[in-house]
């Protein structure tokens, strides 16, 4: 399991972005976090076109399907569908890794229950603004 943000652990961080202008105020080499919505569309389009690797927050496996065809290299879960999506990941061989949200380590354990690829906690992730 991988994890991101442990307190124990040093690990990369996420950078959340909600316009291709943030994706300037991040490190070269940074994974941009972006919600999987229509809107984000251009964001999603924008990263794959200039090879920066990202990650998508997916709610439904048929999201988790879209987004590992447009070659996010993590797809975050909640606790609620986890499961469903690491089950999808693991029949389609996904090269994309299903990661947990998780705020502490009980809710670890419970992604570790479900098998999860990885999981990421909020110290992780950063939001960056325009």
């Amino acid at each position: 399991m991988i994890l991101f943000g442990h307190p124990l652990l040093s690990s990369e961080c996420f950078y959340h972005v909600e316009s291709i202008d943030a994706i300037i105020h991040t490190p070269s080499n940074a994974v941009i976090a972006v919600v999987f919505e229509e809107q984000n569309m251009d964001i999603i389009t924008h990263l794959r076109l200039n090879s920066i690797r990202f990650a998508l927050y997916v709610t439904t496996p048929i999201e988790a399907v879209l987004g590992e065809n447009l070659r996010a290299a993590y797809l975050i879960v909640d606790a609620k569908n986890g499961s469903e999506i690491q089950k999808v990941a693991e029949h389609y061989l996904f090269d994309a890794k299903v990661i947990g949200y998780c705020e502490d380590e009980e809710s670890l354990e419970e992604l570790i229950e479900m098998r999860l690829d990885g999981a990421i906690f909020s110290e992780a992730v950063i939001k960056i603004t325009s």
